[in-house]
């Protein structure tokens, strides 16, 4: 099954963290980013070039996933559609309560993992 060469439209980065107002506000006073959405578990930042910056609020116990300090996604225009494509090319998508694709305030994403056990995730806006 040969991928759309639009398949991956940009990257968002997220560190993943315990929650503390001191980290939101390091990037919003000391580096000057402007906060974009926001709640209790979750605050990224308007990048100008359309990439996104965010940080997510995780809580105890951690899972597997959220062990990992960084998460790295990948955009796209159709979740289900890339992650149907991406199953067919033998990538392993992590299953949640939610089911694969999970809701995560204004974004959907889906876990998966690259061949280096690094975790990654696709993503689409709401």
């Amino acid at each position: 099954m040969k991928l759309p060469e639009n398949l991956i439209l940009g990257i968002d980065v997220v560190f993943l963290h315990s929650p503390h107002s001191e980290l939101r506000d390091f990037y919003t006073q000391k580096l000057g980013l402007t906060p974009g959405y926001g709640d209790d578990h979750w605050q990224e930042f308007i990048m100008p070039e359309g990439s996104r910056f965010g940080l997510d609020f995780t809580g105890y116990p951690r899972s597997v996933i959220e062990k990992q300090v960084v998460m790295i996604s990948f955009k796209v225009a159709d979740i289900h559609q890339a992650v149907s494509l991406l199953k067919g090319k033998g990538v392993s998508f992590a299953e949640t309560p939610q089911g694969i694709v999970f809701d995560v305030g204004p974004t959907l994403v889906a876990t998966f993992k690259d061949p280096d056990g690094n975790w990654m995730q696709i993503s689409q806006r709401k």
